[in-house]
């Protein structure tokens, strides 16, 4: 805006001074400058003054620019503006003395630009110039610049109008046209000439046919003559007596002869009616002869008056004969002369027909142009069809991918408020889980606590049965009652302690035996409270309470291992919620790649939206050069048209013509004359002829060169303009890609401490994995150790303190179990840490997938604008093409209209002349005036010449600085392409990084997969060592039952002899029964195990033992294994 109204104030300044030095008095600079130039360049204005020799008073040319040449010369700013005078002086001069030229207009302008420079020379002395000499002092810079390119063209001009004056003294000279300004009265000239020709021809003709026609008679003439000296020499035969008589007549006739036989050669052929009536009488003779009988007498008299009469007839053919002669010479002279012209005719025949020739090539030429404009038509045609098409196909593009980008937007915004919806569940369950966190680790350490307090009252059970049992000792030392019932009331002591243990283990085994387990261990205690009572010893109630609070302390202890067992139900809950957040990280990778898919779509819409705005510019320029192919067809197609108009004309014209050729034949002998004439001047004017069409042809050319030049102008303003905007583009697109550097670069560093966490989290899973491994060693050799232990406690089954000492490691057992549950809540504890991580990296991974979808949505919009942008420079351009055509239009009507005026000047100069040949006496009254009034219309002409020439010479100036611009505007378009090959350099390497980074993270992500593997792996491996374990429990504490159950049964129904043996039998069956449901579970999970290192470990230490193998059973079961 600053710069526009900074453009007015200028503009409005510059019209005010121009209009104070026009009214200022300009006398005073113009006569120092001449002073100061005179004083300082030795008077340079005496060679403008010299006077030049005109011929003819023609109308004056610019002065020579030797002459003002020096005046013009660029040394000093000071020195400039001095000769600018005397070329305008003489150029005034010029035009006062004859009708005027352009020179006034250029002294007038000079002098205006002499002002300038005076002005700015004037102003540059002082210390600070305003802005408006500042800017005029820069105009004068730039007119210096182009002075040489000026200074060019005007010798151009000058040396044209020097060319032109030799053919217009010619042309004055040997035609009745003043000048090359009169271009009517030429083609007036040469179509009298070649009129004149026609009728020279139609009178060759003529003349022919006559001639032909005499020669024909003059033969006939020549064969009469022939007989007739026949007849006299058959004449003087007959008769000797009048041989002197006749022979005076034969000399006569031989002489005769004679004279006729030596004009033979001559061409006359008009004298055959003459003799015609001769050989009538030779036959009338001849008869006469044949039919009488000869005598002298009667014929002498005959002979007489016949040789009279032959002498007057002999004095008639002389007579004839002279006049014939001096006819025949005549007509010799005339022969002559129509060889001559029949020479010259022929010779324009030749012409006329190589102008015909010439026609028809014309002709051929404008139906193969017309061929050819029907052809560019069609071409036009389709190529505006498929203009039509592709922008109805851009358009349809264009919504399609409005729609395409309305519907992922709206994906995206549901695929955001799911993501946040299950962020939100997320951070609900997260909340529950910490919290059930909380309520688990309280419920553990009041677990801990009720354990650690049973294990103390187990310990003093321990004790106190102890005490018990070495009081029961002493008392049965002390009397014989006692010692007989020792046995009995050891066995019950015994056989309670067992049914307790057993009935504590069996407890522990409730799930598997159901109601009619648990009826067994009740039965027991009340058969042993009714045998004490039978008893009635006072010793045996402190066991039987002791008894009591162990059975309670199990029953507790059974109770705690339900709620361990519920608590490691929750512990599976927590375990399913991870999976479920685990599930939720992997949709919001989902969500992210979708978004990245989402990402390169719009990548491949912006280069389709870029091939679609090239097709459209490819589209564009052919659309510029079928119009002007349109335009050159048309042109073509007026010439056509006006051709056959003209040969029209020409056909009516020679019809006329050919009528009024009778009347022309009078004239054809006054006129011959003047075609010899004509002839040496068409001689003398074809050249100069030529050299004007020629002419003519290089300035239709240098028009047309002109016009193209102008739409190449246009079209590069329009490109300009394009690739300002495409410059301001790239800018954006810089500046947008220079923030998704910045964001990518923040990425880069996210995900690089993604990828140390996760490497941390992998040497931390190692070492979980490590220690797993070693906690699965030691399980496996803790089952070899139980299994010996199972075989020790089968061996000592009637040993207490073994059995004490057993619990007792289970409690140890228990307690490592609790601390190997301890050591998992820390690490599902720390991996619900790092999932509280992985969370908070993937809300910022959806802020930042957000932030970029809502810089696609600015790009999308971005570039929607640029789409609005080509929209309305397409329709600047159709408009500017119509503006085009308008004024092609325009151009052709003033073409028709000045072809029409010429026409119609054309048939009014017919007109003329056709009166003119038809009044001779006012011809030169009307040729005079005809001439004064083509005088006036030369020099109209040659004022329009020079107007035309003013024109042109303008015209190649604005075309030279167009140039200019197009130079410049090409150099900005090949910066702008640099840059834009840069950007798309950097763009590459940008996505290069990307793509690395991606890679990197994909890596990650499956790093992390497989760890996540090997957590399975290792968590599916605990959860069988647990089951192992519990399997392992479960035998032992059905062996210990059994073992129970056999020495109750022997106690009960046999004495103390037969007790080992039936224990042993007992303990021997409820043993094998025991083995065979082991054996089917060991023999499940050894065919549910897929890993071949644990089948064979099974092989080796459960199987191997329970099975009893061989060193060949362990052998086949190894191959058999290795062969699965």
């Amino acid at each position: 805006m600053f710069q526009r109204l900074k453009g007015a104030i200028d503009t409005r300044i510059a019209e005010e001074q121009a209009r104070q030095r026009a009214s200022a008095p300009v006398s005073r600079t113009s006569s120092l400058r001449s002073s100061t130039q005179s004083d300082r360049n030795g008077s340079p204005s005496r060679p403008a003054r010299r006077p030049r020799p005109k011929e003819h008073d023609e109308a004056p040319r610019g002065p020579d620019p030797v002459e003002f040449e020096k005046a013009f010369a660029l040394e000093d700013d000071s020195e400039e503006p001095s000769g600018m005078s005397t070329p305008s002086m003489q150029g005034e001069k010029a035009s006062t003395a004859e009708s005027g030229t352009p020179t006034a207009s250029g002294s007038a302008e000079s002098d205006e630009k002499g002002e300038e420079r005076q002005a700015s020379t004037a102003t540059r002395p002082s210390s600070e110039l305003p802005a408006e000499v500042r800017s005029k002092l820069r105009k004068l810079e730039t007119l210096e610049s182009k002075y040489k390119e000026l200074l060019r063209s005007y010798r151009i001009a000058h040396a044209r109008a020097v060319a032109v004056e030799p053919f217009e003294k010619v042309l004055k000279e040997h035609t009745p046209v003043s000048g090359i300004s009169d271009p009517d009265a030429l083609v007036e000239y040469l179509n009298q000439l070649s009129l004149k020709g026609d009728m020279v021809m139609d009178e060759l003709k003529r003349v022919s046919t006559d001639r032909d026609n005499y020669k024909k008679k003059f033969e006939e003439a020549e064969k009469q003559t022939q007989d007739a000296q026949a007849e006299v020499a058959s004449l003087k035969s007959p008769t000797g007596t009048t041989e002197d008589a006749v022979a005076p007549i034969a000399k006569t006739d031989s002489n005769d002869s004679s004279t006729p036989a030596a004009s033979v050669k001559s061409p006359v052929t008009s004298v055959i009616g003459l003799f015609s009536p001769k050989p009538k009488n030779e036959a009338t003779f001849e008869s006469t002869d044949s039919e009488e009988f000869f005598s002298f007498d009667e014929e002498i008299p005959k002979l007489q008056t016949e040789v009279k009469d032959k002498t007057a007839e002999v004095e008639d053919l002389k007579a004839k004969v002279s006049s014939l002669e001096k006819d025949l010479a005549v007509a010799q002279e005339a022969s002559a002369s129509l060889v001559r012209d029949l020479e010259k005719a022929t010779l324009e025949l030749n012409e006329s027909k190589g102008a015909i020739v010439a026609e028809k090539v014309l002709q051929e030429k404008i139906k193969t142009q017309a061929e050819d404009v029907l052809t560019l038509q069609a071409r036009l045609k389709a190529a505006e069809k498929r203009v039509s098409s592709l922008q109805s196909d851009l358009e349809n593009q264009r919504k399609e991918a409005e729609m395409k980008t309305a519907s992922l937007e709206k994906e995206h915004e549901t695929q955001r408020e799911a993501s946040e919806e299950e962020l939100k569940e997320l951070s609900r369950a997260h909340k529950e889980l910490e919290i059930i966190k909380l309520e688990l680790e309280a419920q553990v350490k009041n677990l801990e606590e009720s354990k650690a307090s049973s294990e103390k009252r187990l310990q003093d059970m321990s004790t106190s049965v102890e005490s018990l049992n070495r009081q029961i000792a002493d008392g049965a030392q002390g009397t014989s009652k006692t010692a007989k019932s020792e046995p009995l009331t050891g066995s019950p002591t015994a056989a309670a302690s067992t049914i307790t243990t057993g009935a504590g283990k069996k407890k522990n085994k409730k799930k598997k035996k159901g109601p009619n387990a648990v009826a067994a261990p009740e039965e027991s205690p009340a058969e042993v409270t009714e045998k004490e009572e039978t008893s009635g010893s006072p010793t045996a109630q402190g066991p039987a309470d002791l008894h009591a609070e162990i059975s309670s302390l199990k029953a507790e202890i059974n109770k705690r291992d339900a709620q361990i067992a519920k608590l490691q139900t929750k512990g599976k809950t927590e375990e399913d919620l991870r999976e479920e957040l685990e599930n939720m990280q992997e949709n919001l990778l989902s969500i992210g790649q979708e978004h990245v898919e989402a990402k390169e779509k719009i990548k491949e819409l912006e280069a389709e939206k870029t091939a679609l705005r090239e097709q459209v510019t490819k589209l564009e320029a052919e659309i510029i050069n079928h119009k002007d192919e349109l335009k050159a067809s048309e042109k073509a197609d007026a010439d056509f048209k006006a051709l056959r108009t003209e040969y029209e004309d020409l056909k009516s014209k020679s019809a006329s013509l050919q009528k009024d050729l009778g009347a022309a034949e009078q004239l054809a002998t006054s006129r011959y004359r003047d075609l010899t004439d004509l002839k040496e001047v068409l001689q003398k004017a074809q050249p100069e002829l030529k050299a004007l069409r020629a002419e003519n042809e290089t300035l239709k050319v240098t028009k047309s060169e002109l016009v193209m030049k102008v739409s190449e102008l246009r079209r590069l303003e329009a490109r300009e303009r394009d690739l300002k905007a495409d410059v301001a583009s790239f800018k954006k697109q810089a500046a947008d890609r220079g923030t998704e550097i910045r964001t990518l670069n923040e990425k880069v560093t996210q995900e690089t401490n993604n990828r140390l966490r996760f490497e941390d989290q992998s040497r931390v899973t190692q070492r979980d994995l490590r220690k797993s491994e070693a906690e699965k060693i030691q399980l496996a050799a803790s089952g070899e150790k139980m299994a010996a232990e199972l075989l020790k406690v089968q061996g000592e089954a009637s040993k207490l303190r073994n059995k004490v000492k057993e619990l007792e490691d289970q409690v140890s057992k228990l307690t490592s179990e609790s601390k190997s549950l301890r050591e998992e809540v820390d690490l599902r504890g720390s991996q619900y840490n790092n999932a509280q991580g992985l969370l908070s990296s993937m809300r910022d991974q959806t802020s930042e997938m957000a932030m970029q979808l809502k810089e696609a949505k600015e790009q999308s919009e971005s570039l929607e604008e640029e789409l609005g942008e080509v929209q309305r420079l397409l329709s600047e351009r159709t408009r500017e093409g119509e503006t085009m055509r308008r004024l092609l239009a325009d151009v052709d009507d003033r073409a028709d209209t000045k072809v029409r005026e010429m026409r119609e000047r054309m048939e009014t100069a017919l007109e003329e002349r056709d009166r003119a040949e038809d009044e001779a006496s006012t011809n030169a009254r009307r040729r005079a005036r005809e001439v004064d009034e083509l005088k006036t219309k030369i020099r109209d002409f040659e004022r329009d010449i020079k107007r035309a020439t003013d024109d042109r010479d303008e015209l190649l100036r604005s075309e030279k600085e167009w140039k200019q611009r197009r130079d410049e505007l090409e150099a900005t378009s090949q910066r702008a392409t640099q840059e834009a090959s840069e950007v798309r350099a950097a763009m590459g390497e940008l996505r290069s990084a990307l793509d690395s980074n991606e890679k990197q993270a994909r890596d990650a992500e499956k790093q992390r997969a497989n760890l996540r593997r090997l957590l399975d792996e290792t968590n599916q491996r605990y959860e069988k060592l647990q089951r192992d374990v519990k399997t392992l429990q479960g035998r032992q504490a059905k062996l210990s039952s059994s073992d129970v159950s056999s020495s109750s049964r022997t106690s009960i129904d046999s004495g103390r002899a037969l007790s080992p043996g039936g224990a042993a039998l007992n303990g021997g069956a409820t043993g094998g029964n025991m083995d065979y449901v082991y054996l089917k579970t060991i023999l499940l999970q050894f065919l549910e195990q897929k890993d071949k290192k644990r089948q064979a470990d099974l092989v080796k230490t459960v199987l191997g033992q329970l099975l009893h193998f061989d060193r060949k059973d362990q052998e086949r079961w190894m191959a058999a294994v290795a062969a699965r």
